[in-house]
């Protein structure tokens, strides 16, 4: 049991993982994300130079010059990608194809607007593309590259999600292209007007984050390196 897990169990509390990732590209912009329990909650973008706040997060809770630490992460990391740069290890490791799955994110109902989630995991290299198919015809492409984050095993995953209103019949298509993909990978998901959705056994919501602004005694963080645990006392 690590001292947060005992610190919670002694006094009532529960435990939420806020994690800062950033990673260095040749070939592209650093991409740094924020995310709260596997959530994003907002990312950069250095070309607008402005964060990209989740939509869920309500604007009071947007952290003021936030984006000026987003700017000295960026610096730091192009430092360590020069100071890296001789390292081969990533080139040599295996390529593992992602695994794909499909659900809506709540129960569907006819007319009623919904999201469907597309969750990819256990992919190496980070690099992927993603498209979404109504009935064979295309309505999105995503570049996932800002939302693809870490597993401790070393390989990625990512959360791809398209908005939709269901009707009976249509037929809604997640497409994976990967390095490690012979040809790319489809999942299909069909609207079903009897379905129960596993979007919140699956899907943990935004508004998680919003239960921080409720009830509160007072908040701990646990810094160690780039991730962050933030511990609310109820």
């Amino acid at each position: 049991m690590t001292l947060q897990e005992l610190f919670a169990s002694m006094h009532n509390v529960r435990i939420y993982e806020l994690c800062h990732t950033y990673g260095c590209y040749d070939s592209s912009d650093t991409q740094l994300c924020v995310t709260l329990d596997g959530e994003e909650v907002y990312h950069a973008d250095f070309k607008k130079g402005v964060l990209d706040w989740e939509s869920k997060i309500p604007v009071v809770l947007h952290v003021p010059h936030a984006y000026n630490y987003a700017v000295y992460y960026r610096a730091t990391c192009r430092g360590d990608l020069l100071r890296w740069k001789p390292d081969k290890s990533a080139a040599t490791k295996p390529r593992k194809a992602p695994e794909v799955i499909v659900y809506p994110k709540d129960e569907v109902i006819k007319d009623e607007e919904n999201t469907l989630i597309c969750f990819i995991n256990h992919f190496f290299p980070s690099n992927i593309n993603i498209k979404w198919t109504k009935n064979d015809v295309e309505v999105a492409v995503e570049d996932p590259l800002i939302k693809c984050l870490p597993n401790p095993d070393g390989s990625f995953y990512v959360f791809s999600t398209l908005d939709f209103v269901p009707d009976e019949g249509d037929i809604y298509g997640c497409t994976v292209e990967h390095v490690a993909l012979e040809e790319p990978r489809t999942k299909f998901w069909e609207a079903d007007m009897k379905e129960t959705t596993i979007g919140s056994d699956v899907f943990c919501g935004l508004g998680l984050s919003l239960g921080l602004l409720g009830g509160a005694a007072g908040i701990f963080f646990f810094v160690k390196g780039k991730h962050y645990q933030a511990i609310l006392v109820t």
